[in-house]
Order: structure tokens, then sequence, then C-alpha cells
């Protein structure tokens, strides 16, 4: 049976009809809900066959006239911005998250002119801020996939990446427990005996075998007494784990920061607050990537816009996919819980959810512990609210991971973060089909972190496919040096560095020892608000949030800066902290 024919097998919906186009498939129509508009591409999506899902279906009413106004926005910033040259470059990559910074530093190994547009007022505000950490070592992906296969590579490549970069990354190992819930769906199908029997004796040993066929080849299967001694705080009703010890965990703005730190110093250029609101063509080739701050010429693009890369298609002429964004919520408790999480540590659920790993309990590379992510399919894109019903779901789903001891009442933070999910829930790395020089980075939803590294490298052949990238830049510097911290000095250090610079003695943030001198050091490296120190040196991230160091820390930026207190912002140009004279502002 050929595509086309399956597709009519499957869309049967009332209302709703598809149209193919190079294994792309474009559906139409009017749906009940945004539930089922959701459930109509993924069903789509599954075939094989298909190479990308545009859902122009409509669910809400209101869809067409919030879709016109942005388009409207956009419109006008291009008209206006259009034949304004802001310069010209080789390469244009679109986004500065993690998967964006990685592919600029990749690329600075190479002689070409790199420019790198990002909308946000700094590196890494996308999905790539609000990620656990973890490093999955790649049992969880279909064999079949992309993912699998770049989560595989991109794990093994960290150790060597970190050093290099100066970021804390360590291997902790991962549990996947097996309970009496893990098999829970099918219990009523079958006796007792036979339930205890799968549970004890099937079950590990086919999720081991999937383990091994994806290419993770140290897996154990441990039970008993020694789960509890490699993790105390694992659930009594565990029965037996499966324990992967190259999983790893980091800081992901941490590593962030620093593939732009040294993508920066190997000649890449970063703009920052730069909207992409269109594209200059001459057939089905862009000459120009046209922003809010002019246009910048280009021979090649690459997008990595998370979750607007669907957006940045159309406007380029090629969507050949819709993001349906996916929020992920997590829970951040205080690194004072003793004994702290060893492992990340997840409960086996069969069947695995279709889209999403279900997140877990993990110890954070500073030494809190993160329970999450959650995976709620959400309309917006920006919708990043955490409601109570969230957190009180995860406290439920998560007690089933640990004992009934465990201090809930340490939690000091929750957020939420918004993946960028296909149809195919698989990554789209390709050229674009119908725009000769635009290669799509989409998709990118977990273990994208994990998979990350080799992202950049699979691009690299894509782009030296383009006839680009084929000379080394033979003043590339692979090596970055991180920020040095007081938390990490002894005391002879901290002493030596106080006699050379009073600042290293005066602690802003007394939850993580951070001093004026690390402070400082931030936004000498481009930190302008409190939010972007806070993710350069954390300051603010300890067990008071910031209540205590918060005006101190504006105090620095606005004597650094050179600028009023109240023009101190949290992140963006909208987020101001102060109006007008505060109590122990410095004039």
């Amino acid at each position: 049976m050929n595509l086309e024919s399956k597709l009519r097998k499957l869309v049967k919906i009332e209302n709703v009809t598809f149209e193919l186009k190079d294994n792309i498939v474009f559906i139409n129509g009017t749906v009940k809900d945004y539930n089922e508009w959701i459930e109509i591409g993924l069903n789509i999506g599954s075939l094989k066959e298909v190479e990308g899902v545009v859902n122009n279906v409509i669910w809400n009413k209101n869809q067409n006239s919030l879709d016109k106004k942005r388009n409207d926005q956009r419109l006008k910033i291009y008209n206006s911005q259009k034949n304004k040259n802001a310069g010209n470059y080789d390469i244009i990559i679109i986004g500065a998250g993690v998967i964006g910074c990685f592919i600029a530093r990749e690329l600075s190994k190479y002689r070409n002119s790199i420019l790198v547009l990002e909308k946000g007022s700094d590196v890494c505000l996308g999905a790539s801020r609000a990620n656990n950490g973890m490093i999955h070592p790649g049992i969880s992906p279909s064999f079949d996939t992309l993912k699998r296969k770049l989560n595989i590579r991109g794990n093994t490549l960290y150790d060597k990446i970190c050093s290099e970069l100066d970021v804390p990354f360590k291997r902790v190992g991962s549990l996947i427990l097996i309970t009496s819930k893990t098999f829970e769906k099918y219990k009523k199908k079958m006796p007792g005996f036979l339930y205890r029997f799968v549970l004890k004796k099937i079950i590990p040993i086919l999720a081991k075998r999937k383990g091994r066929k994806n290419g993770v080849k140290d897996i154990e299967i441990i039970k008993g007494d020694k789960i509890f001694e490699l993790e105390p705080w694992a659930t009594k009703e565990a029965l037996l784990a499966l324990y992967i010890p190259s999983t790893g965990i980091l800081d992901p703005y941490e590593l962030t920061i620093a593939l732009s730190e040294n993508a920066l110093e190997n000649g890449v250029n970063i703009q920052l607050k730069t909207e992409v609101v269109g594209f200059n063509k001459e057939r089905e080739k862009i000459t120009g990537v046209v922003t809010s701050k002019g246009t910048f010429n280009c021979k090649l693009v690459i997008n990595a816009a998370g979750v607007f890369s669907d957006e940045i298609a159309d406007l380029a002429g090629s969507k050949e996919f819709t993001i349906h964004p996916r929020k992920g919520v997590e829970i951040l408790f205080n690194k004072n819980v003793k004994p702290g999480v060893n492992h990340c540590t997840a409960e086996l659920i069969i069947p695995t959810p279709k889209t999403s790993k279900g997140g877990g309990v993990n110890p954070a590379i500073h030494g809190n512990i993160i329970w999450g992510p959650t995976a709620i399919e959400i309309p917006s894109k920006t919708d990043k609210t955490v409601t109570r019903e969230e957190i009180n779901l995860m406290l439920e789903r998560y007690s089933s991971v640990l004992n009934k001891d465990f201090p809930k009442e340490k939690m000091i933070r929750y957020f939420a973060g918004v993946r960028a999910p296909t149809f195919t829930e698989d990554f789209i790395i390709r050229p674009a089909k119908w725009v000769e020089n635009l290669i799509h980075v989409a998709g990118i939803q977990s273990p994208g972190l994990a998979s990350a590294p080799a992202i950049a490298e699979y691009v690299l052949e894509l782009v030296q496919n383009k006839g680009f990238c084929k000379l080394k830049n033979s003043n590339f510097k692979s090596k970055r040096k991180g920020i040095p911290t007081v938390a990490d000095m002894n005391l002879d250090e901290l002493q030596k560095r106080i006699e050379e610079n009073s600042s290293w003695g005066n602690i802003i943030c007394t939850c993580e020892m951070i001093s004026e001198a690390e402070i400082v050091e931030a936004i000498n490296r481009g930190a302008q608000s409190i939010d972007a120190i806070k993710r350069r040196t954390r300051a603010g991230m300890g067990s008071c949030q910031l209540s205590y160091c918060r005006l101190k820390i504006a105090n620095i930026l606005s004597r650094e800066l050179k600028i009023p207190l109240n023009q101190i912002i949290k992140e963006s140009s909208d987020s101001t902290l102060y109006d007008g004279i505060v109590r122990g502002e410095k004039l």
C-alpha cells in the first residue's frame, strides 16, 4: 500500500482533508478541539514514510485572526528593514539555544564568516534554559530514529567537550526501577503468579536487550539491597532496576554560555535582541535574512529556532513541519536534602508514553535535586505557567519513584519550559526541500541536550555538502576558561585572590557563596540583567531565591553598566524591577 492510500485510510475525520508533496503531508479543515488537532497530527506522523506533517487544521475560531495579527506585525517590520544592509556573512544560524551555539562552535573550526541571530536578550532563553541537565544514555529512543543515532554519539562526546569548555560534567549513571506498577495496565489480564514472573524475569531482560540493540553496551540488572545501596531514596517497591553508568549530568545554561563564548572567541558574531521577520530571495535561494535590525546578507541559512522553527521555515518558503508545543514542569529542591539523590532515577512504565520518557528524579550538577519534566501538550509556544494541579500531580507521580520519607517540603522553586516536537516525533535535520540554501534543525526535544554535540557534527556534514566549511581555521581555540568561583576555592587560593582584588571577599549571594568579583566578571562577559548574572554565576539560585541578594546584584549592575537602578531588568526590556529610588540604592 503506498503512502497516499495509507493516508486515505487514516484520515476519516469529517471536514479534514490532506495533500501530499515530497512525503510532506499537509492537513486542512476543522476539528472540535486542540486534543483532536494533536491526535490527527500524531496519527499521520506515525507513518514511517512521512517526513513531515504541516497541520493547518483549525481548532479555534480565533486562530486565523491571531496568526494574521502576528504575520501583519512581521510584515510591517520586514517592509521597513528589507533594504537596510546590516552585514554580509557566509552562514547565518537562527537561534542561540544549546543547538544553535553547538553548531556555531562546530562551524567556527572552519574558515567561513558566521552569524548567530537570537531574538532574546541572551543566549539560552528557550527550552535549553528549562532543562534538567541529564545527558541520556540512549536507551529510550526507538532504534530506527535519528534521535537514537545522535543520542548514542552525543553522549560519548561530552567528557572531552566539557573539559575543553571548563563546564562541570559528571557521569552519575541512571537507575530505571521496575516496580509492581511497571506493567499495571496488563495486571488484570493475567494471573498474579504470571504477572510477578513477567515483572521479574521477562521485562528486565527485554529492556536490557533494547538498550544494547540501541548501542548502550554497559547495562546491568540489579536487585535487592544493591538498589538501595546505590540509591537510598529509591522506593521500597522497587523489585529490580536497570543500572546504566554512562548517564551524565551538567548545567545546560552553563554549557550554552560556554559554547557561545568559545564561538565568539573563534570569530562567530552573535546578535541578540534581533528577531527574524522574513527573507530576501532570488527564485528558490535566500539572499538575505531580514530582521528587526536590518538585513543580513548570506549564502546559507541554518534554522535552529526551536519552537519557532516551523514559523522560520514558513517565512523562508519551505514549511515542512508544524511544531506542537509540549510543556515540561520541573521542581527544584534545596541542596541540604541529605543524603542527596545519587543517580538519575525513574520508574519503568509499559507501554512507555509515545510523547515522553516520563521524566524522573535527578541529581543536579551543583548539588540540588530536580524532579521532572512532565509532558503536557499546550497551544501556546510561550506558556511557561505552572499550576497547583501540575505540582500536585508531580508530587504524586514521583512518590512512586522515591520512598515516602523524602522531604517534599524542601522544594525551593518550580519552573517550566516548552519543548519543540514535530508530529513525526523525531529530529528533523536536513536540507529544506523547496529552498536551495536552507537547512532545517527542528523537532529537537529530549534527548536533544544529550544529542547536541552529535547534532552539530551532523549539521557540519550537511554544510560541507553545500560547499562550505572546507578549509580548517588554523587559529581555532578549543579551550575556554569558566568564571572562577569562591565555592570551589580552598582558603589559601581565596586569600591570595582577596589580596589581589578585595571584591573576592565581598560575598553577595551567601546561599551559593558568590562574590562580587564573580558578578563583575559575568558582566564583563556580557551579562546585562539579573537573570543573566544568575545563569553565569548561580547568584540567586539558592534557598532564598534572590530575596537577599537581588538588590546587591542590581547595584553592581547599575555601577558597572553605568545606568540608574530603575533601568536594571530581570530579563527583558519590559521586566524592570524598580520604580524610583530604592532603599539601599547607592546614589
